[in-house]
């Protein structure tokens, strides 16, 4: 199959998670095709992440792609499952947010067969990776790996440069709770000590805090994503929970910034207000920040490979996280590369034609 007619086909393929399965088959077919031998690693019913691997040799190459999407958001003008080209941008739903580089890997290793190569397509990248931490447990399959390559567009504040850009590393995540007790107390006197105020103030340092620099990564960010507290009656508020989203550089980790917001908070205590900070709990654990080492062997490989096509290779540190935050808790060293594109999770997706085309040729180089 042509790429492009490849790409058409996979974006036909509704894979908003948790339905991946249709797709999963659909690539599952196409590896044994091209004579890799696969295998199912079910992360709940009918919901599998495919491990797949051909050639023989003592060291292997990983390429490794998420199979979900987002859901449809925006008013899109055409279907968002069907391929649609208007000049150089192909257009539809995970054209760049990754069935492109999907696609662009099953191209680069159809005709590459001397070299021992491994692929994993995962579920759930676009919610909370499970397919990511249940793909890490299998330890034994990444023994021999050299690398990992995730040909997915680093999300970046310098713009998409495709494959003349390679990113090496991501700001990790994480959601706190800070869970304010106060008094309550008749609305109509000045006792007690309302939660919903302390929240405000709590709120207002929070948004004030200069936050940890790093060299390459983007500094670290947070926002609060939640507000909650409500009092039935005419009473004082006493309790209020904010939630905090947090994006961290090394050598902050989720239990490092738990324990620096649980110092901050103490100075909005009193004898009528106390305050305890949590990690939210979710099914999988919050991914940790990550980087690569640009001297890496297998990095400088790579880095050769795009300055002798390009001229010039650009380093990247990505904005947020995603699954290579889980892989590289392996200790390996992950390269994210893929086409130019724009508009990832909204109805203005697109990827460039001319670069997803170089991908499969950049690949192929990197395999041979």
């Amino acid at each position: 199959m042509e790429a492009i007619e490849l790409l058409r086909k996979l974006i036909s393929v509704n894979s908003i998670y948790p339905k991946e399965t249709e797709l999963a088959e659909l690539l599952e077919q196409y590896l044994r095709n091209i004579g890799f031998s696969t295998e199912r690693q079910y992360v709940s019913a009918n919901r599998f992440n495919i491990f797949a691997q051909r050639g023989e040799g003592d060291r292997s190459i990983l390429f490794y792609g998420h199979m979900d999407t987002v859901p449809i958001y925006g008013k899109w003008k055409n279907n968002p499952f069907e391929l649609i080209t208007e000049g150089d941008r192909l257009r539809g739903l995970g054209a760049w947010d990754m069935k492109s580089g999907i696609a662009g890997v099953l191209k680069a290793v159809e005709e590459c067969k001397n070299r021992k190569i491994k692929i994993i397509f995962g579920v759930d990248e676009e919610n909370i990776s499970e397919g990511a931490f249940q793909a890490i447990k299998k330890k034994e399959f990444f023994e021999d790996v050299e690398g990992v390559i995730v040909t997915e567009a680093g999300n970046s504040e310098k713009g998409s440069l495709g494959t003349k850009m390679i990113t090496l590393g991501r700001r990790g995540r994480c959601v706190y709770l800070i869970e304010i007790e106060g008094t309550s107390a008749h609305g109509a006197t000045n006792k007690g000590e309302n939660a919903i105020l302390s929240a405000a103030k709590i709120i207002q340092f929070l948004e004030s805090q200069n936050l940890k620099e790093h060299p390459h990564l983007p500094r670290a960010n947070q926002f609060v994503r939640k507000v909650h507290s409500e009092v039935e009656g005419v009473s004082i508020p006493d309790k209020a929970i904010i939630e905090l989203d947090r994006h961290l550089v090394p050598p902050e980790t989720n239990s490092s910034v738990l324990k620096e917001l649980v110092e901050q908070m103490k100075q909005f205590e009193n004898d009528k207000l106390r305050i305890n900070v949590s990690i939210k709990e979710r099914k999988t654990p919050y991914l940790e920040p990550y980087i690569t080492d640009r001297n890496n062997s297998f990095v400088e490989k790579i880095a050769e490979i795009i300055k002798n096509k390009y001229g010039e290779v650009n380093y990247n540190y990505a904005l947020s996280v995603a699954d290579e935050n889980a892989f590289a808790s392996l200790g390996l060293p992950v390269v994210t590369m893929g086409p130019t594109g724009e508009g990832d999770h909204s109805s203005e997706e697109w990827v460039s034609k001319e670069s997803y085309l170089e991908l499969i040729e950049v690949l192929k180089e990197i395999i041979e």
